[in-house]
Protein backbone atom coordinates (compact mmCIF):
# COMPACT_ATOMS: atom_id res chain seq x y z
CA UNK A 1 0.00 0.00 0.00
CA UNK A 2 2.81 2.34 0.87
CA UNK A 3 4.67 1.59 -2.37
CA UNK A 4 1.60 2.36 -4.54
CA UNK A 5 1.21 5.77 -2.94
CA UNK A 6 4.87 6.50 -3.58
CA UNK A 7 4.57 5.56 -7.26
CA UNK A 8 1.50 7.73 -7.73
CA UNK A 9 3.30 10.74 -6.27
CA UNK A 10 6.30 10.09 -8.54
CA UNK A 11 4.18 9.90 -11.73
CA UNK A 12 2.30 13.09 -10.74
CA UNK A 13 5.60 14.86 -10.34
CA UNK A 14 6.66 13.83 -13.84
CA UNK A 15 3.42 15.12 -15.34
CA UNK A 16 3.98 18.56 -13.84
CA UNK A 17 7.41 19.03 -15.48
CA UNK A 18 5.94 20.52 -18.78
CA UNK A 19 7.88 21.16 -22.05
CA UNK A 20 11.57 20.57 -22.36
CA UNK A 21 13.89 23.11 -23.99
CA UNK A 22 14.11 21.18 -27.29
CA UNK A 23 10.34 20.77 -27.51
CA UNK A 24 9.89 24.51 -26.90
CA UNK A 25 12.41 25.43 -29.62
CA UNK A 26 10.71 23.09 -32.11
CA UNK A 27 7.29 24.58 -31.33
CA UNK A 28 8.56 28.14 -31.78
CA UNK A 29 10.25 27.22 -35.07
CA UNK A 30 7.02 25.71 -36.42
CA UNK A 31 5.05 28.80 -35.41
CA UNK A 32 7.57 31.13 -37.10
CA UNK A 33 7.48 29.03 -40.26
CA UNK A 34 3.67 29.06 -40.42
CA UNK A 35 3.50 32.82 -39.80
CA UNK A 36 6.10 33.44 -42.53
CA UNK A 37 4.16 31.39 -45.08
CA UNK A 38 0.88 33.11 -44.21
CA UNK A 39 2.40 36.60 -44.49
CA UNK A 40 4.08 35.87 -47.84
CA UNK A 41 0.88 34.43 -49.28
CA UNK A 42 -1.07 37.43 -47.99
CA UNK A 43 1.34 39.81 -49.73
CA UNK A 44 1.01 37.92 -53.03
CA UNK A 45 -2.77 37.88 -52.69
CA UNK A 46 -2.92 41.62 -52.03
CA UNK A 47 -0.72 42.29 -55.07
CA UNK A 48 -2.97 40.17 -57.29
CA UNK A 49 -6.10 41.96 -56.06
CA UNK A 50 -4.56 45.41 -56.67
CA UNK A 51 -3.35 44.37 -60.13
CA UNK A 52 -6.82 43.12 -61.05
CA UNK A 53 -8.26 46.44 -59.90
CA UNK A 54 -5.74 48.37 -62.00
CA UNK A 55 -6.55 46.34 -65.12
CA UNK A 56 -10.29 46.85 -64.65
CA UNK A 57 -9.76 50.57 -64.14
CA UNK A 58 -8.06 50.85 -67.56
CA UNK A 59 -10.80 48.70 -69.12
CA UNK A 60 -13.43 51.01 -67.63
CA UNK A 61 -11.72 54.08 -69.07
CA UNK A 62 -11.53 52.41 -72.48
CA UNK A 63 -15.27 51.70 -72.23
CA UNK A 64 -15.97 55.34 -71.29
CA UNK A 65 -13.96 56.52 -74.31
CA UNK A 66 -15.97 54.15 -76.53
CA UNK A 67 -19.30 55.39 -75.13
CA UNK A 68 -18.30 59.03 -75.54
CA UNK A 69 -17.40 58.40 -79.17
CA UNK A 70 -20.72 56.76 -80.06
CA UNK A 71 -22.86 59.20 -78.05
CA UNK A 72 -24.37 62.30 -79.61
CA UNK A 73 -22.53 65.20 -77.98
CA UNK A 74 -22.88 68.70 -79.36
CA UNK A 75 -19.62 70.24 -78.21
CA UNK A 76 -19.34 74.05 -78.39
CA UNK A 77 -22.70 74.26 -80.23
CA UNK A 78 -21.09 72.86 -83.36
CA UNK A 79 -22.89 70.88 -86.04
CA UNK A 80 -20.30 68.10 -85.95
CA UNK A 81 -21.70 65.16 -84.02
CA UNK A 82 -19.16 62.66 -85.36
CA UNK A 83 -16.21 63.20 -83.04
CA UNK A 84 -13.58 60.51 -82.76
CA UNK A 85 -12.08 59.50 -79.41
CA UNK A 86 -9.42 56.99 -78.53
CA UNK A 87 -6.94 55.59 -76.04
CA UNK A 88 -3.21 55.40 -76.68
CA UNK A 89 -0.58 53.04 -75.22
CA UNK A 90 3.20 53.28 -75.54
CA UNK A 91 5.60 50.67 -74.13
CA UNK A 92 8.30 53.33 -73.75
CA UNK A 93 6.04 55.19 -71.30
CA UNK A 94 4.77 52.17 -69.33
CA UNK A 95 3.19 54.06 -66.42
CA UNK A 96 0.78 56.24 -68.41
CA UNK A 97 -1.72 56.07 -71.26
CA UNK A 98 -3.46 58.86 -73.15
CA UNK A 99 -7.13 59.63 -73.68
CA UNK A 100 -7.47 61.73 -76.82
CA UNK A 101 -9.89 63.29 -79.29
CA UNK A 102 -8.67 62.69 -82.84
CA UNK A 103 -8.42 65.60 -85.22
CA UNK A 104 -10.05 66.08 -88.60
CA UNK A 105 -7.76 63.43 -90.04
CA UNK A 106 -8.35 60.12 -88.29
CA UNK A 107 -4.85 58.77 -87.76
CA UNK A 108 -4.62 57.90 -84.07
CA UNK A 109 -2.96 59.84 -81.28
CA UNK A 110 -0.86 62.95 -81.94
CA UNK A 111 0.73 65.16 -79.32
CA UNK A 112 -1.66 67.90 -78.26
CA UNK A 113 -4.83 65.86 -78.80
CA UNK A 114 -5.16 64.86 -75.13
CA UNK A 115 -8.68 65.03 -73.78
CA UNK A 116 -9.84 65.03 -70.16
CA UNK A 117 -7.95 63.31 -67.36
CA UNK A 118 -5.04 61.26 -68.63
CA UNK A 119 -4.42 57.70 -67.50
CA UNK A 120 -1.87 57.07 -64.77
CA UNK A 121 -0.99 53.59 -63.52
CA UNK A 122 -0.23 52.91 -59.87
CA UNK A 123 3.55 53.05 -59.36
CA UNK A 124 3.53 49.31 -58.56
CA UNK A 125 2.31 48.41 -62.07
CA UNK A 126 3.21 49.10 -65.68
CA UNK A 127 2.30 48.20 -69.25
CA UNK A 128 4.61 45.34 -70.15
CA UNK A 129 3.63 44.34 -73.68
CA UNK A 130 1.32 45.38 -76.53
CA UNK A 131 0.14 42.83 -79.09
CA UNK A 132 -2.01 43.17 -82.19
CA UNK A 133 -3.54 39.75 -82.73
CA UNK A 134 -3.69 38.71 -86.38
CA UNK A 135 -1.21 41.36 -87.49
CA UNK A 136 2.44 41.44 -88.57
CA UNK A 137 4.42 42.70 -86.74
CA UNK A 138 2.36 41.72 -83.72
CA UNK A 139 4.24 43.91 -81.19
CA UNK A 140 4.52 47.44 -82.62
CA UNK A 141 5.41 49.20 -79.34
CA UNK A 142 2.74 51.92 -79.52
CA UNK A 143 -0.92 51.64 -80.49
CA UNK A 144 -3.91 53.96 -80.74
CA UNK A 145 -7.38 52.47 -80.35
CA UNK A 146 -9.99 54.70 -81.97
CA UNK A 147 -13.79 54.66 -81.70
CA UNK A 148 -16.17 56.49 -84.05
CA UNK A 149 -19.95 56.80 -84.37
CA UNK A 150 -22.24 55.04 -85.07
CA UNK A 151 -20.52 51.70 -84.38
CA UNK A 152 -18.86 50.37 -81.25
CA UNK A 153 -16.09 48.88 -83.41
CA UNK A 154 -12.45 49.61 -82.59
CA UNK A 155 -9.87 50.76 -85.12
CA UNK A 156 -6.15 50.23 -84.49
CA UNK A 157 -3.49 52.72 -85.58
CA UNK A 158 0.28 52.27 -85.40
CA UNK A 159 2.32 55.45 -85.97
CA UNK A 160 -0.56 57.07 -87.82
CA UNK A 161 -1.32 54.10 -90.09
CA UNK A 162 -4.43 51.97 -89.60
CA UNK A 163 -3.90 48.23 -89.22
CA UNK A 164 -6.98 46.62 -90.76
CA UNK A 165 -5.71 43.05 -90.41
CA UNK A 166 -5.65 43.05 -86.59
CA UNK A 167 -8.58 41.32 -84.88
CA UNK A 168 -7.81 42.55 -81.35
CA UNK A 169 -5.36 44.39 -79.14
CA UNK A 170 -3.88 42.79 -76.02
CA UNK A 171 -2.28 44.99 -73.37
CA UNK A 172 -0.33 43.21 -70.62
CA UNK A 173 -0.32 44.98 -67.26
CA UNK A 174 2.05 43.45 -64.77
CA UNK A 175 3.14 43.79 -61.17
CA UNK A 176 6.66 45.23 -61.00
CA UNK A 177 9.16 42.88 -59.42
CA UNK A 178 6.93 39.82 -59.85
CA UNK A 179 8.81 36.67 -60.75
CA UNK A 180 7.47 34.54 -63.58
CA UNK A 181 4.29 35.00 -65.57
CA UNK A 182 1.94 32.81 -63.59
CA UNK A 183 -1.44 33.69 -62.09
CA UNK A 184 -1.45 36.99 -60.25
CA UNK A 185 1.62 38.40 -62.04
CA UNK A 186 -0.08 39.65 -65.22
CA UNK A 187 -3.52 40.80 -66.30
CA UNK A 188 -4.32 41.30 -70.00
CA UNK A 189 -6.67 43.98 -71.26
CA UNK A 190 -8.25 42.88 -74.54
CA UNK A 191 -10.02 45.19 -76.99
CA UNK A 192 -11.43 43.39 -80.01
CA UNK A 193 -12.14 44.83 -83.44
CA UNK A 194 -15.87 44.45 -82.76
CA UNK A 195 -15.56 46.69 -79.68
CA UNK A 196 -15.59 44.14 -76.88
CA UNK A 197 -13.45 45.13 -73.89
CA UNK A 198 -12.42 42.58 -71.26
CA UNK A 199 -9.71 41.65 -68.76
CA UNK A 200 -8.08 38.23 -68.88
CA UNK A 201 -5.86 36.39 -66.42
CA UNK A 202 -2.99 34.20 -67.56
CA UNK A 203 -4.00 30.60 -66.67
Amino acid sequence: MHSNTFLNKKSTKKLKQGFGLIELLVSISIMILVIGVVLSQQKAFNGAVLLRGQAYEIALQAREVQLRAVSVINRDNSTDFREVYGIYFNELIPNTYNIFRDGSTIDGYDAGEEFGIQGQLDKRFEVDDLRLVGSTPSSPGNISVVFERPNFDARFFVSGVEDTSATSLEVDIWLKGATGTGPGAIRTLEITKTGQISVKEIP
